[in-house]
């Protein structure tokens, strides 16, 4: 005999069996797809911070490498020209936010 024959559909007990089954697995799958998403975002976001201490970190590094340059322009000709060289960055097209001064920077990174 077969399964699917014997079982009585036009029970109620039977109905309400399947649609508490059929829920079931709805919201089962409702809340996986929903846990995967928050952990993409999740993981998106973690990404981006971890970029953003990062390039944060190579802009400290720049600082520096930038103040040394200037110690030892000074150390030769008694002058940094640090705003000369900022200028000619400027008059290329290079904006400077003044943002992540060394200070700032160091704070930032999280």
């Amino acid at each position: 005999m077969d399964i699917l024959n014997s079982i009585l559909w036009n029970d109620p007990a039977v109905q309400s069996a399947i649609i508490q089954s059929a829920g079931t697995v709805i919201a089962t799958v409702i809340a996986s797809v929903i846990a995967v998403f928050i952990g993409k975002k999740i993981a998106d976001r973690e990404q981006l911070q971890e970029n953003l201490n990062l390039a944060i970190s190579d802009v400290r590094y720049l600082l520096a490498v930038e103040e040394e340059h200037c110690n030892l322009h000074k150390e030769n000709t008694n002058e940094s020209n640090k705003l000369r060289v900022r200028q000619f960055a400027t008059d290329r097209g290079h904006q400077w936010s003044g943002k992540f001064t060394p200070g700032r920077a160091k704070s930032l990174i999280q």
